[in-house]
């Protein structure tokens, strides 16, 4: 993946042809795994000819994993700080449903490579297999426009305990990755997802459901079980740290 204003024919014969074996190995890691596609599958998939193909364009295959994984994570951050910024700027109330309005919207910037197919697919599976790699990856500051959400959530919600907050947000975080995943499979097969994301109402729904997920008050089992970890958490928290050396 490339960014939108290098259109394929403006590209050099090499540029163009790394290009391709990131999209097809996009598509191979995201409806497969990273484990499961070989360099030789990306290889004969991209129809090159050359074995030594990923090494020559990427060094490894971890290499060209961890390239996929920050640009899926740049476009996403690109089009979650755009809607945020113009948001901020439009003196409009921000809202609980405002931000999550920015989270759940598909991101047309993928749509100029075709990453759009299975970009979100691609990042799901990386979240739930491999989430230490991809924090790794975010680590150079990538994630900027979903924290900025985070933090107005944070600011917007009841004032719950902070570790069911955080909690929540996580929750959040998957359902957002599960929804984005289901999308990119409903251009795909339509027909089986017409219930949901050919339905009129499905996006207002989503935003319901999203609400209701961070703002329903805890219920009293909720509040029992967070008490009594309480004792466990600091106890954790008061123990010596073996020091180093």
């Amino acid at each position: 993946m490339v960014p939108a204003s290098a259109p394929t024919a403006d590209l050099s014969r090499g540029e163009a042809t790394r290009r391709h074996i990131k999209l097809v190995a996009l598509r191979l890691f995201a409806t497969q795994s990273l484990e499961a596609v070989s360099i030789r599958a990306i290889v004969t998939a991209a129809g090159q000819k050359n074995a030594g193909s990923i090494n020559y364009y990427f060094r490894s295959k971890d290499a060209l994993i961890r390239e996929l994984i920050e640009d899926v994570a740049r476009l996403l951050d690109a089009h979650h700080q755009r809607r945020l910024n113009a948001l901020e700027a439009s003196g409009d109330p921000i809202t609980v449903r405002g931000i999550l309005a920015i989270l759940t919207a598909p991101p047309d910037s993928m749509a100029e490579d075709g990453g759009d197919d299975h970009a979100l697919r691609f990042l799901a599976m990386v979240m739930i297999n491999h989430r230490d790699l991809l924090f790794e990856v975010v680590q150079g500051g990538v994630d900027r426009g979903i924290r900025r959400c985070f933090e107005h959530l944070r600011q917007l919600l009841p004032d719950y305990p902070a570790p069911l907050v955080q909690q929540r947000l996580m929750l959040a975080m998957l359902y957002l990755f599960a929804v984005g995943s289901s999308r990119e499979a409903a251009r795909e097969q339509p027909d089986a997802w017409r219930n949901l994301w050919g339905h009129p109402a499905a996006h207002e729904n989503l935003l319901d459901a999203m609400e209701g997920l961070l703002g329903a008050p805890p219920s009293p089992a909720t509040l029992a079980a967070l008490a009594s970890s309480a004792p466990k958490l600091q106890k954790a928290a008061a123990r010596p740290r073996r020091g180093k050396g």
